[in-house]
């Protein structure tokens, strides 16, 4: 998987947390449907992987009302929405966890893992849970957002949009991180936007809108760019062609391929 630039990544969730909740309509839904497939078991003491403004919690604390909820995110501005809602959340790499061994019964995560490294995600991951402790996580896996893929093909402006990891390239990360038990399904989402500004603009909003660089290339790039910056031919031509995928019903589409995942660390 191509490398992100973490600065970059925490800058754009920093621009995003006053407007996240509002916005991340599909954040809301992935936590609902995430929820359904937390494992019956007991938990005292729990992590929230990538929290952002804090509102998985409510998923959390309602299954496990006396356990410690701790939350990490890159995003000091979503950290202190996540404080206000009295989640105790540190600012924290989910590729570097600054939590102690074996210390979590249960790692909870929801659209965060796309944005990291797989392998030294997963391994810190089962770094800070304890023997017998479950990983539970939703991510977006390849196919997502194909259609600004599309769109943006050959235009000046244009880095490739993220390049997600497969199912089987997730899997595949997971047992070599030492998970085993894996319980995965596979669900795609199609969210319905107006028009191409206000598609663009949610996932602005999401701070989903850090493009992938490689080792290489370490300039960096966004595929949401201002109007002005595309310059008014190359927005036009993106917009005509996103116009081109408009469905019946009226909405443009914007494709997700979610993965939700039930992962245990071996017992001692």
């Amino acid at each position: 998987m191509a490398e992100i630039d973490k600065c970059k990544l925490g800058a754009a969730f920093d621009r995003a947390a006053g407007m996240y909740d509002a916005l991340a309509d599909l954040q809301q839904r992935v936590c609902a449907r995430l929820a359904l497939a937390l494992p019956a078991m007991p938990a005292a003491r729990i992590l929230d992987g990538g929290c952002g403004t804090g509102n998985s919690a409510e998923f959390l604390s309602g299954r496990w009302p006396d356990a410690m909820i701790a939350g990490c995110d890159l995003s000091l501005r979503m950290l202190e929405q996540a404080r206000a809602r009295r989640l105790l959340a540190v600012q924290g790499d989910l590729e570097q966890l600054p939590f102690r061994d074996a210390g979590f019964d249960l790692v909870w995560s929801s659209l965060a893992l796309q944005w990291c490294q797989p392998r030294p995600a997963y391994a810190e991951l089962l770094r800070v849970l304890k023997p017998g402790g479950k990983l539970v996580f939703s991510t977006l896996t390849s196919g997502s957002l194909r259609e600004l893929e599309t769109v943006f093909r050959g235009i000046a402006v244009h880095r490739r949009v993220l390049p997600f990891a497969s199912v089987a390239d997730v899997e595949a990360s997971l047992h070599a991180a030492g998970f085993t038990a894996l319980r995965m399904r596979s669900e795609p989402y199609i969210a319905r936007h107006a028009d191409f500004a206000s598609l663009l603009a949610s996932i602005r909003g999401i701070g989903a809108n850090q493009s992938s660089r490689s080792r290489s290339d370490r300039s960096p790039s966004d595929i949401n760019q201002r109007r002005g910056l595309m310059g008014r031919q190359a927005w036009q031509t993106a917009q005509g062609r996103y116009e081109a995928l408009r469905h019946a019903d009226g909405w443009l589409p914007l494709s997700y391929a979610l993965l939700f995942v039930c992962a245990e660390k071996p017992a001692a």
